[in-house]
């Protein structure tokens, strides 16, 4: 993949990331989670704006088209009403995992030192967010077995 290409198959994975944040957010009833998916969806409209400012000073005369779907082999992400948090959270962490891998990969392919200091930095960030999923999983697995276990929990006083 030559920059052009690889910028906009960026741009588009941070789009999609950013849309399955605010969904998991509208999904959960845990306020403390719903405060963290809004932090991360920020994040990747952040990085997108990054990426698309990278492209407007590389390619001055282009206008950035994207592709129709992303081109990373993210895994399938869906949300229903019936999956449990910790298994959209487990996706989720995938997701992350897959997008650090890619700009790594990304890295490896210029040779501009900013440039290699723009996607270090995006990569960085995507492992960051693992991370914070994985610390959340943990929360999310308890929070399940108190459900399961206290059944009237959200009903209030």
């Amino acid at each position: 993949m030559d920059l052009e290409k690889i910028l906009k198959v960026a741009i588009k994975a941070e789009i999609e990331a950013a849309e399955n944040y605010r969904k998991m957010r509208e999904i959960t009833n845990i306020f403390f989670l719903k405060d963290k998916l809004q932090f991360l969806e920020n994040e990747e409209k952040a990085h997108r704006n990054l990426l698309e400012k990278l492209f407007k000073k590389k390619f001055p005369d282009k206008e950035i088209i994207l592709p129709e779907k992303s081109e990373i082999p993210f895994p399938k992400f869906e949300i229903r009403d019936d999956m449990q948090l910790s298994e959209i959270i487990r996706k989720a962490m995938e997701a992350e995992k897959m997008a650090a891998e890619f700009y790594r990969e990304m890295e490896g392919k210029l040779e501009i030192k900013e440039e290699k200091a723009i996607i270090k930095y995006l990569m960085n960030m995507e492992e960051s967010h693992y991370h914070l999923l994985e610390s959340e999983l943990e929360l999310a697995y308890n929070f399940e077995l108190y459900d399961e276990i206290h059944e009237m929990m959200h009903v209030g006083p």
